[in-house]
């Protein structure tokens, strides 16, 4: 269970990195999306179990491969 929520806070911190780089809020990002913001903020904080589905939608709006969201190395 530690490892799972490891990944979920390492992918949080690399959907912030990229949204933030590109200078969108987390309301911003959940307008795009048709996503709350207390969510994308969840997501973000490693809270939560994020879909294939959702890591794809949330790729696709930030113009970034999917592989990209799991390239820890930033």
């Amino acid at each position: 269970m530690e490892k799972n929520f490891e990944l979920e806070k390492r992918f949080g911190a690399k959907l912030a990195y990229i949204r933030k780089s590109q200078k969108l809020s987390q309301m911003k990002l959940a307008e795009i999306v048709d996503m709350n913001f207390n969510y994308i903020g969840q997501i973000e904080r490693g809270e939560a179990n994020v879909t294939i589905k959702t890591m794809h939608i949330l790729a696709d709006a930030l113009n970034v491969e999917l592989k990209d969201l799991f390239d820890f190395s930033f």
